[in-house]
């Protein structure tokens, strides 16, 4: 939870998990009670999610107001047929604080196949809150697997992307940005710094949370868990 001083919070714990639509690529009895009690044990302000599993109708297959009884805020944006059995899949942003000006966008599909593997559709949450008299920016975010078609995530014909990414982050920003999403790339220089730059908190895999305007990293706990990603969790001091 983030620390208070004079009773304004003056640093923030964001958190970003790949939870694979709950479907479970490790042992687990119990998938819903470890993703509670790992949230929970994290006393997070900000969770990304990724891989939600939602129903036909577009209504979420998790109680997300339920992870945990500290973030009552709930955004989610729909992004495609799921991969793992549930009806679609997308990403949410659960929160401490109230979400505000959330827009949700779609990257353009690039169609890749390979296999019988396609490019299923990915994208970007952008959300504002208020912590301390502060205004901060946060985005959830997905990334197509460029990799598993054996592409790289850095060719020239995907930088519209990126573009759109970085554009997408970068608006509307009077104060601390934070990125926290399934990259799947360790490139972490390919949202163009001329549109918003950003400094990484991870520094490995393809889940981060990448911070800028001011935010300074306190700490990262890298928790593994049912997923076939592991939770990331960064503590920021705020600016």
């Amino acid at each position: 939870m983030a620390h208070v001083n004079d009773g304004f919070p003056t640093s923030i714990r964001i958190g970003t998990w790949n939870v694979r639509e709950c479907v479970p690529k490790r042992p687990c009895p119990d998938v819903i009670g470890e993703l509670t009690s790992l949230v929970r044990d994290m006393r997070l302000d900000v969770l990304s999610l990724q891989e939600v599993p939602f129903s036909g109708s577009g209504s979420p297959l998790l109680a997300l107001q339920d992870l945990d009884c500290r973030l009552p805020y709930v955004a989610e944006h729909v992004l495609s047929v799921g991969m793992h059995g549930s009806p679609s899949s997308g990403l949410a942003l659960v929160s401490r604080f109230p979400l505000e000006s959330v827009t949700r966008t779609l990257f353009p599909n690039p169609c890749l196949r390979l296999n019988g593997l396609r490019s299923f559709d990915k994208g970007v949450m952008t959300a504002a809150i208020a912590v301390g008299g502060r205004s901060v920016r946060v985005a959830g975010v997905h990334v197509f697997p460029f990799h598993r078609f054996g592409r790289r995530a850095e060719e020239d014909v995907f930088a519209p992307i990126w573009d759109l990414f970085g554009n997408e982050v970068a608006k509307q920003v009077k104060g601390p940005v934070f990125v926290a999403g399934d990259l799947n790339t360790r490139r972490r220089d390919l949202i163009p710094p001329r549109i918003v730059a950003l400094d990484s908190a991870v520094r490995a895999g393809v889940d981060d949370i990448l911070y800028g305007a001011g935010a300074q990293l306190i700490s990262v706990d890298i928790v593994p868990g049912f997923s076939d990603h592991n939770l990331c969790v960064a503590e920021f001091e705020l600016p």
